[in-house]
């Protein structure tokens, strides 16, 4: 009998600490639009598929895409998205089915800057279905990185005490239930269509210090996942092409500099592994009736609003063409 208490005390506390973990992950984690972005990976079979940053995530409409090209188009771009991230987020979509093309948005400054342990840093992996790729996943980054945000997900986001409440409500939504987009509508943005959609504001946006391309400083891991993703492509009859979004005239004239040696660094890079670069900042890819001004993007890193992206997109769907 007493064998038997020494067993199942232990059990108990294990099965209690369960119980306040997952309760703890329920009302402290909010609801994500990853989620939304993985239930669509699980459901539906896409021809061209998006892979990238928030750059990508604000500027490229896979419903205009699909309009021009006919490809049903889904883009997973995403805010803290490295190329660890999108290879594994590119073998997740091909686990039900292979695309015909991907194109992944690049942002120099995630090539040489180590990926940060930011409240987003573990997002993909803990909205992502269980599969062989989330173990893969698991193994490459979580483990490495802080094992913390796999087992107490919820400790990345203990500054959402105060928010409880509203949490636990959408959580408890039709919206949330139906995987609605409703909680992510307001006056800035909205996340509809498939994309991040940035709504025109007329307030002053300072400027805040850039990520720009430093080759002294690359990280080894972002070359690393994206040859991977590349050989990946390969094997699987992928198209891979590599885009550049605009940033604002403003940005480009500052530090002409940086982006003329990022310009020149992939180019050659990307010619290795005879992956297309289309760089929309060159002068050769500048794009009719898009304002290229502060005005029409919400920040001096490049995020554009929502009509840009739409005029961009149709632009990137020519050029696919």
């Amino acid at each position: 009998m007493r064998n038997f208490k020494k067993i199942l005390l232990p059990i108990m506390a294990v099965l209690i600490l369960m119980v306040v973990n997952i309760g703890m992950n329920y009302a402290l984690i909010p609801y994500s639009y990853v989620r939304i972005m993985m239930h669509q990976v699980e459901t539906q079979n896409y021809d061209t598929v998006f892979l990238g940053t928030s750059h990508g995530l604000n500027g490229i409409s896979p419903n205009v895409i699909e309009r021009e090209t006919g490809a049903k188009t889904m883009n997973l771009c995403l805010g803290g998205e490295y190329p660890r991230d999108a290879y594994y987020m590119l073998k997740k979509v091909c686990e039900k089915s292979v695309p015909k093309t991907v194109i992944y948005e690049l942002d120099a400054g995630y090539w040489c800057t180590e990926e940060g342990q930011r409240g987003d840093f573990n997002r993909i992996y803990y909205e992502m279905p269980f599969s062989k790729v989330k173990v893969e996943y698991f193994i490459s980054k979580m483990l490495k990185l802080d094992f913390r945000a796999t087992l107490f997900p919820w400790f990345y986001y203990r500054g959402q005490i105060g928010n409880i409440k509203n949490i636990i409500n959408c959580k408890q939504s039709e919206d949330y239930k139906n995987y609605g987009v409703e909680a992510f509508r307001n006056e800035a943005q909205s996340y509809e269509e498939g994309f991040m959609r940035n709504h025109p504001v007329e307030i002053e946006k300072p400027e805040e210090p850039l990520e720009l391309w430093n080759e002294k400083t690359k990280n080894k891991d972002s070359f690393l996942y994206f040859e991977k993703m590349a050989s990946f492509c390969e094997k699987q009859g992928i198209t891979l092409i590599v885009i550049t979004t605009p940033v604002p005239e403003e940005t480009l004239e500052k530090y002409n500099k940086e982006f003329q040696k990022a310009d020149t660094f992939f180019t050659s890079y990307l010619e290795k592994f005879d992956v297309q670069y289309w760089n929309y900042n060159r002068s050769e890819r500048k794009i009719e009736n898009f304002d290229y001004s502060l005005k029409a993007f919400s920040d001096y890193e490049g995020h554009m609003n929502w009509e840009q992206a739409e005029i961009f997109s149709a632009q990137i769907a020519k050029d696919f063409l």
